[in-house]
């Protein structure tokens, strides 16, 4: 917990920092309680998608305050990702927002087949044109997307 709190303050001499820090802090003493108490626990399917999807919603309120300026912006931010602010703020666009569901489906859906595979394996057994199809794909969005997107975050500090 110390060293989440401290690594808040290495991000910022502001008050969501210290609180970005403490809510990772308190997710990991959380966690570590959790899997001391339930030591020999192997969660199902079903229990093993909900603790990931608790854990991405939680990290996802936790990275506000790192973004936020004050306390107010992120209140604000908070009650309308919750869909209870008045005028909420819009971040996403619809389309932006397919996208990134894809993306996210494809990497799980890989991740879920290769569970139990290694990539050698895998590829081994995908035929040569899908294989080749699908580096060409990366490769064409690497290109496309050369010079987009915004400055690096560490040089807003």
């Amino acid at each position: 917990m110390g060293t989440m709190l401290l690594g808040g303050l290495w991000h910022g001499a502001a008050w969501t920092f210290v609180v970005w820090g403490g809510l990772h802090g308190l997710y990991l003493v959380v966690e570590r309680w959790l899997r001391a108490r339930f030591k020999g626990w192997t969660p199902g399917p079903l229990a093993f998608v909900g603790l990931g999807l608790l854990t991405y919603v939680l990290v996802n309120i936790t990275w506000v305050f790192f973004r936020a300026k004050d306390f107010t912006v992120a209140s604000t931010m908070l009650q309308s990702m919750a869909g209870l602010a008045a005028d909420p703020i819009p971040m996403i666009a619809l389309l932006p927002m397919i996208y990134a569901l894809v993306i996210v489906g494809g990497i799980v859906g890989t991740h879920w087949w290769m569970r139990d595979k290694t990539l050698e394996i895998a590829v081994e057994r995908t035929p040569a044109w899908l294989v080749g199809g699908l580096l060409a794909i990366m490769a064409v969005a690497v290109l496309a997307e050369q010079g987009k997107g915004s400055a690096f975050i560490y040089f807003q500090f």
